[in-house]
């Protein structure tokens, strides 16, 4: 039998390759080869990600080479045969769970459940096999991403949570070939094998900076992301893009990109918005710094201003299309002057988003006078509201805030990466071919629309974006008020319900900036 194209050659150590990705339009799906024999396979329903990276429930499988150690049968299913098998197979337990709370003293463990009263886990033919795979086991990341097996595929060959699948025809010859000792070895069908290693899952806990120059003067770049830390476009987009720069896949033809894939590294841990407070609305230097933030501050604030350009990627918690953030028209006031604002606003075009929004700070402002008028005081410090873009601008450069779509949207960071690259492009720090222009709908914030009360609500969730009529009922107050729409435009940013005082929604009108 002719070679497997996608073996990487001989491997001391007996080793299961998966290489996913041929098909671009299904990224989940690859090969999986023990020696001569391949087999179809399926892994995380949002591919793969870099072991660095990777978090509970992302849906990816992380790139490297795992131990597997042991593994479960269901005798009701396969008999006493994989006893006899070299790899130590174990009969599957009657009941157990394995355990994917990350505030868990027993996170990413087996534990298994002596109630009989429970319905037995055996006859489960998605688990009538199944290897547990060594990520994140040793010394348990809490929050790295756990529960990753090999086990049976469902009939589509969708994409798992993380797991790497089989069909269910295939385990039995799966069990025969496996050895003591092996590993599973898994990455991108064109990855080098010398990229391929060990890896022990190690969440970032420091901020990496990673900087390529040109050989030529140009711009100095600087992107960011997971200044939110539940945010994962960001550091997705730019892991492909540091790799691509690493292999030469990208050249850069001028000045310097800095690439920050995790700005954040407390909060991306703990997989939520801050670490101990928003980075993103007071973002300063501090001579005696008070907590994570402030850290992390300090070493951003001088990256910032020794570059000329930024772009900050987010994502946000509604539903809706990408857009991006740029700033104000040219200005000496004291909120936030500039004199940028035409390579701002090239910048922002040549993205290639269909929708551009500014006047973030000043609606900032106004929400924060409201909470003042309110009695608020906490937390409302002289430059409350200050993020990275508006710090850009205030060291003299400039920068837009990309925010990728939801969340978790499979399609964030392709759409991070794709506006980094056509950044890069109108830089002229890249050969690549910009979008065709298209005049982008542009919206300027107005105002915010605060809670009251605890009990203040949304009406439903709107989308990003969505325009609403002058007179509509957007929201109620606890005590049946309505919330009317005070004139035509749009809503971003909008949650169900807030604590009182907090921004419920911010309210938009269309605008006519960045017409041609």
């Amino acid at each position: 039998m002719s070679q497997n194209p996608f073996m990487i050659g001989t491997l001391e150590q007996p080793t299961i390759i998966v290489r996913t990705g041929q098909d671009p339009e299904n990224p989940h799906i690859g090969l999986l080869t023990i020696d001569d024999w391949t087999v179809k396979c399926s892994i995380g329903r949002n591919g793969l990600i870099a072991p660095e990276l990777k978090r509970e429930g992302d849906g990816k499988t992380p790139i490297g080479r795992y131990p597997l150690r042991y593994g479960f049968y269901d005798p009701s299913v396969f008999g006493d045969e994989p006893k006899n098998f070299d790899f130590p197979f174990l009969p599957k337990p009657e009941n157990y769970s394995w355990v994917e709370d990350p505030d868990s003293p027993f996170y990413n463990q087996l534990v298994f459940d002596n109630d009989e009263t429970k319905p037995s886990r055996r006859g489960e033919r998605l688990f009538d096999l199944i290897i547990p795979v060594g990520w994140n086991d040793a010394l348990p990341a809490a929050r790295g991403g756990s529960a990753i097996f090999m086990h049976t595929a469902r009939e589509d060959f969708s994409g798992t949570a993380g797991c790497v699948v089989v069909a269910h025809e295939h385990l039995m010859e799966l069990a025969r070939r496996m050895r003591p000792g092996m590993v599973l070895d898994v990455a991108a069908f064109d990855a080098p094998a010398t990229q391929l290693k060990t890896i022990v899952a190690n969440p970032p806990s420091a901020l990496e900076a990673v900087t390529f120059y040109g050989l030529q003067r140009g711009s100095k770049l600087i992107v960011t992301g997971s200044v939110h830390g539940n945010e994962p476009s960001g550091p997705y987009a730019i892991a492909r893009l540091i790799n691509e720069f690493r292999s030469g896949q990208r050249q850069l033809a001028c000045g310097q990109v800095t690439f920050v894939p995790v700005v954040n590294g407390l909060a991306f841990r703990k997989n939520t918005r801050e670490g101990d407070r928003n980075l993103n609305r007071e973002l300063a230097e501090s001579a005696i710094p008070q907590d994570n933030e402030d850290r992390v501050a300090n070493i951003l604030c001088p990256l910032l201003r020794a570059h000329d350009v930024l772009i900050d990627l987010h994502s946000f918690s509604s539903e809706g299309e990408a857009f991006a953030l740029f700033g104000p028209k040219d200005n000496n006031g004291k909120l936030e002057s500039f004199e940028h604002e035409a390579k701002e606003s090239k910048l922002a075009k040549s993205l290639g988003l269909p929708l551009l929004v500014y006047g973030w700070l000043p609606a900032h402002e106004k929400a924060i006078e409201q909470k003042r008028a309110a009695g608020v005081t906490n937390g409302l410090s002289s430059v409350h509201g200050i993020g990275t873009t508006e710090y850009m601008r205030f060291a003299g450069g400039y920068g837009v805030t990309v925010e990728c779509g939801q969340h978790l949207d499979p399609n964030g960071p392709q759409v991070g990466y794709d506006v980094v690259i056509n950044g890069m492009a109108a830089l002229g720090m890249i050969d690549a071919a910009l979008p065709e222009t298209q005049t982008p709908l542009v919206l300027e914030i107005t105002e915010a629309i605060l809670a009251d009360h605890d009990e203040d609500k949304m009406i439903r969730r709107f989308v990003t974006g969505e325009q609403i009529k002058q007179g509509e009922i957007i929201g109620k107050r606890h005590d049946g008020r309505d919330i009317i729409m005070p004139y035509d435009g749009a809503i971003i940013f909008a949650g169900i319900s807030v604590p009182m005082h907090h921004e419920m929604c911010f309210l938009c009108k269309t605008s006519d900036r960045l017409q041609d």
